[in-house]
């Protein structure tokens, strides 16, 4: 995967980490005025599993291109 993809990709990933965060804090506010657990429970717990997938996947990405840099430096 070239260097702009995967610059792509983790732009992707980060906007992504951004929109869930925000789910995850709306969530919250919505909990303060409703009284469901269960519901609560399981979305929240859903919104942290897709953060730390993605925040995953991101960690792999940037640690290629990290890799990728300093090959390219140790090969000059």
């Amino acid at each position: 995967m070239p260097d702009y993809e995967r610059l792509s990709t983790l732009q992707s990933y980060v906007w992504t980490l951004e929109l869930l965060g925000e789910a995850l804090v709306q969530h919250d506010e919505v909990l303060e005025c409703e009284h469901n657990p269960q519901l609560s429970f399981r979305n929240t717990a859903g919104i942290h599993q897709a953060i730390r997938i993605i925040s995953r996947l991101a960690s792999e990405q940037f640690g290629k291109l990290e890799a990728m840099k300093e090959e390219s430096v140790s090969g000059d």
